[in-house]
């Protein structure tokens, strides 16, 4: 066969390719009109139930009702149709539910307060509502021992790491402060997240010691007996025990448990559940590097906390 012959064979088959195309497409198409099922996009999305849902065996709402989810939960959109409808595929099967039952956002609202700031404020606040015991607004916190970067510099850096995978997992996020140069108390820290209807308040920190080598994650809640947060405060402690096995499980880093305590203003005025997370010792050499220094740590970090959050939540 010559040249031309081969690339006239080949342009015949490439237009029965196309022909065959259009004609199963069009039985496809046949058949959805015949069974009275609306036609669907294919596309590749994640979406979160606005509220408790139900999903279908087919596209209608008189079709039978397979599996009922829970608000918040997480299901992959496999195709979207025009009639309303979206075709999901959850636990190794195809269903249907309706698009407006979905929504990008998983329904949840997490402030993130990046501890300290560049210029303490020592002036005196009260450490909950009214309380006659009073402590300073805001300190500037510790500073690595080997790196010489000051903690409030990587806490925001972490807050904002954090918020990047909340994010991605269909959080919004507050931000308590977004840079390094502002002055707000700890009480007003937690008054921000109050406002903004927060879900979960999570209070960045990182730790220091006089002896250099001790090393490790904790976080901070009130105490059963608080009796300024007493609302909030068995699902704080629920919390810092959720974030701290999580953010220990994926860093590697000790588990030093969770301190209880009713003298963090930023947890007394608080109204949601709250935790205070100290990622590790500035004042620990090896720590001190990898919380600074090491963007493969920082990124554990984040989604540690983040699946923390998540198993509090009970979205895992």
């Amino acid at each position: 066969m010559n040249v031309r012959n081969l690339h006239r064979a080949r342009t015949t088959a490439g237009i029965i390719a196309v022909i065959m195309l259009l004609a199963v497409t069009f039985c496809v198409h046949r058949v959805y009109a015949a069974a009275g099922m609306p036609e669907f996009q294919t596309v590749k999305q994640i979406r979160y139930t606005k509220s408790a849902a139900w999903l279908f065996q087919e596209p209608k709402a008189s079709a039978p009702k397979a599996v009922k989810l829970k608000k918040s939960r997480k299901v992959r959109v496999t195709g979207i149709s025009k009639a309303g409808w979206s075709r999901v595929y959850d636990s190794k099967k195809t269903y249907y539910i309706r698009s407006g039952r979905l929504s990008r956002n998983n329904g949840y609202l997490v402030a993130i307060d990046a501890g300290h700031q560049r210029k303490g404020n020592p002036s005196k606040e009260p450490i909950g509502p009214g309380a006659k015991q009073k402590k300073a607004k805001v300190s500037s916190g510790a500073t690595g021992t080997s790196t010489g970067i000051p903690e409030y510099k990587l806490t925001l850096k972490m807050a904002k790491k954090l918020k990047k995978e909340l994010v991605s997992r269909g959080y919004k996020v507050k931000l308590i402060r977004a840079k390094h140069n502002v002055n707000i108390s700890n009480s007003r820290r937690a008054k921000i997240a109050n406002k903004a209807g927060a879900d979960v308040f999570i209070r960045i920190h990182a730790n220091s010691s006089t002896d250099s080598g001790v090393k490790g994650a904790l976080t901070i809640s009130p105490t059963a007996e608080n009796k300024y947060c007493k609302k909030i405060s068995k699902k704080s402690r629920s919390l810092s025990r959720a974030v701290l096995s999580e953010f220990c499980e994926v860093t590697g880093a000790k588990n030093r448990g969770v301190m209880y305590t009713d003298t963090m203003s930023g947890i007394n005025w608080s109204k949601v559940p709250v935790t205070i997370v100290e990622m590790g010792f500035l004042s620990n050499p090896k720590e001190d590097k990898k919380m600074n220094r090491s963007v493969r740590y920082q990124n554990k970090m984040a989604k540690g906390m983040a699946n923390g959050i998540d198993r509090f939540l009970k979205r895992t």
